[in-house]
């Protein structure tokens, strides 16, 4: 049972890959699809149907009263994207951005400490997926505008969504995951993670800053961003 899970695991990790290299969408008629779901789902429903995962096992393990329990840390998370994705819909992000790049006098230094703590501060209290994918087109977007390098700004982004996303145990599955295994209160793991976070991001910054302050000494065409309020949505 052991070598057939392990067997049927390894299978999926590696169609899961090969989809997502090869083939990331299917259509079937006017639906499009994203694949690499679809791979994980089929690896899990074959170990269930080969009865490498008992389904009275998982019955409880879905059900059990457990810190653990993977519905909980589920709902707890696609909660706050709910939450992050609704902020994004009405236009949070890009009029928080919009306002402070219009801000910049055309210095490149000026814009990547903005956007740099921008991210930090949304990535803290909302979704680091939700800033990214909020961010990523707009940083595209502007340095079309200014003729200027995108790759500092991205390079910036992914990196500092990710580390701050490590301050709080809402910032992402894992952290809800490790504090609820090891019963961690929220203030708790706060605390411990306030310092290792604070260091990762200090040291990433020095780096970027290195790496790319060439880049961000050159100069920047005029940017002015038409600002867009923010949405009235009717749901």
């Amino acid at each position: 049972m052991f070598i057939g899970s392990v067997i049927i695991s390894v299978i999926t990790i590696i169609f899961l890959i090969l989809s997502v290299l090869f083939k990331p969408t299917i259509k079937i008629k006017n639906l499009e699809l994203q694949t690499f779901w679809i791979v994980t789902l089929i690896g899990a429903l074959l170990l269930i149907l080969f009865k490498m995962i008992p389904l009275k096992e998982l019955f409880n393990s879905l059900t059990q009263s457990s810190s653990v329990n993977p519905l909980k840390i589920l709902i707890l998370f696609i909660s706050i994207s709910f939450l992050s994705i609704v902020l994004d819909e009405l236009g949070f992000f890009n009029y928080i951005s919009i306002k402070a790049i219009n801000l910049v006098k055309n210095n490149q230094w000026s814009l990547f400490f903005i956007i740099y703590f921008l991210v930090a501060i949304l990535t803290i209290f909302t979704s680091n997926d939700i800033v990214i994918l909020t961010f990523t087109p707009f940083i595209c977007y502007f340095s079309k505008k200014g003729k200027i390098n995108p790759i500092p700004y991205l390079v910036m982004e992914f990196i500092n969504a990710n580390t701050y996303s490590m301050l709080l145990s809402i910032g992402n599955p894992t952290n809800i995951y490790l504090s609820a295994s090891f019963n961690i209160s929220f203030l708790t793991y706060f605390i411990k993670m306030l310092i290792p976070t604070l260091f990762a991001s200090l040291a990433s910054l020095l780096v970027l800053i290195i790496l790319f302050r060439s880049e961000l000494n050159k100069p920047i065409s005029n940017i002015k961003i038409t600002e867009i309020p923010l949405k009235n949505k009717n749901w």
